[in-house]
């Protein structure tokens, strides 16, 4: 039986899980966000003097580009440079006071030395100016090829600083990446949905969740998610039937189905819209007790209360979101699923429901056999819903 009752998306408790269980995107070791992304390289002193020394006439900030060129591909990055009279003896450009994210400094010294050093701050930026600044930062580690700078004003000029690509430890280079990666899901997400996300302070667990979630609806309309429990909202007469379930059938298990007018996730700093969702799952059982429930019923409730039963999924049964919006129809993503089961084991959907049931080693054997059997009942819901 398929229960009707009303279950809140902000109700379900999502069970514990590991670094990469089923995450698109995923974090390790990333250093707090407030840490600046830091590059630091030597320069031919001759040439980063002949740079600097071209500014010394100009004024004001100039518009400048840093671009990676190599293997036929090309990165780059607008930034204003100036040069720094305060720095004397020292020969140097600078990004001005201010500029929002990046800090570049080309600095060269009376001892022949001279370095190029790179910050980036992404909190705070908007997504597509970190996701430019992060693809800027990854090219310099993994392309072999030329970093130039190119003052654009007054007159253009083009300089060639130095062989790529840049050596990088490997935690390194795997936060780079990490923070890459994250970003392309941030920037798909807002451009999928008119969200208009801001880099935050801190990205907690949660936050990285309900990415993965609204990543995964989008790209395909349907996401499976491990809950621990859930609960329903029942009104007085709500649980008073619930009571009669439970004097007549001891321990109640149900199926849940529901379907939501409009589901709004949030994306760190901002609601991302994701239209009408159903969702299912194929057994919770009851876990709130008959004490409980005869208790708030003596309290008398007023018109408008409302008590909450909890569920929890019976043998770790995922719960299937499914977004008729998103690019792939909700009972084509199931069937979809179903086929590739059936092409990976050679054996079809509904055979391999009855040899479940029947307990026979050959479909208990089946590493994924309770999500195959979940995708059946998901696509009977669907249907049934349709």
């Amino acid at each position: 039986m398929i229960a009707q009752l009303e279950v809140p998306l902000g109700e379900f408790n999502v069970a514990p899980e590991g670094p990469e269980d089923g995450h698109l995107v995923t974090f390790r070791d990333l250093s707090p966000v407030e840490e600046p992304t830091h590059l630091e390289s030597a320069l031919p002193p001759a040439l980063a003097r002949h740079v600097v020394e071209e500014a010394l006439s100009l004024t004001r900030p100039v518009r400048c580009r840093l671009t990676v060129e190599g293997g036929g591909e090309t990165a780059s990055l607008d930034v204003p440079l100036e040069y720094d009279p305060e720095a004397v003896p020292e020969f140097r450009l600078r990004t001005p006071d201010g500029t929002q994210g990046i800090r570049l400094v080309l600095n060269a010294r009376p001892d022949e030395q001279a370095t190029l050093n790179l910050d980036v701050r992404y909190a705070g930026l908007p997504v597509d100016r970190a996701l430019s600044y992060a693809r800027f930062l990854s090219a310099l580690y993994r392309k072999e090829g030329t970093l130039y700078l190119t003052r654009l004003e007054p007159e253009e000029e083009k300089f060639e600083l130095l062989e790529l690509p840049l050596p990088l430890d490997p935690v390194g280079k795997s936060e780079v990446e990490d923070r890459l990666r994250l970003l392309e899901a941030l920037d798909e997400i807002g451009r999928a949905t008119g969200a208009e996300i801001v880099y935050p302070e801190e990205i907690e667990d949660e936050d990285l969740r309900e990415i993965n979630h609204v990543l995964k609806a989008i790209r395909s309309g349907w996401v499976a998610q491990r809950v621990s429990d859930f609960a329903t909202p029942l009104t007085p007469e709500s649980v008073k039937n619930l009571l009669e379930l439970v004097d007549q059938e001891g321990e109640v298990s149900r199926a849940f189905y529901q379907e939501n007018g409009f589901e709004i996730r949030r994306v760190l700093n901002v609601q991302a819209s994701l239209g009408p969702s159903r969702w299912y799952i194929s057994g919770a059982r009851l876990q709130t007790t008959r004490a409980e429930m005869e208790e708030w019923l003596a309290s008398k409730p007023r018109q408008g209360d409302s008590f909450e039963a909890r569920w929890v999924p019976v043998d770790d049964v995922l719960v299937h979101f499914f977004y008729p919006e998103w690019p792939k129809p909700s009972l084509d993503v199931v069937g979809r699923n179903l086929e590739a089961f059936e092409e990976e084991y050679g054996m079809d959907s509904e055979e391999f429901r009855r040899a479940w049931e029947t307990g026979e080693p050959r479909a208990r054997s089946v590493e994924e056999g309770d999500i195959w059997i979940s995708f059946l009942e998901a696509q009977e819901a669907l249907e049934q819903g349709d």
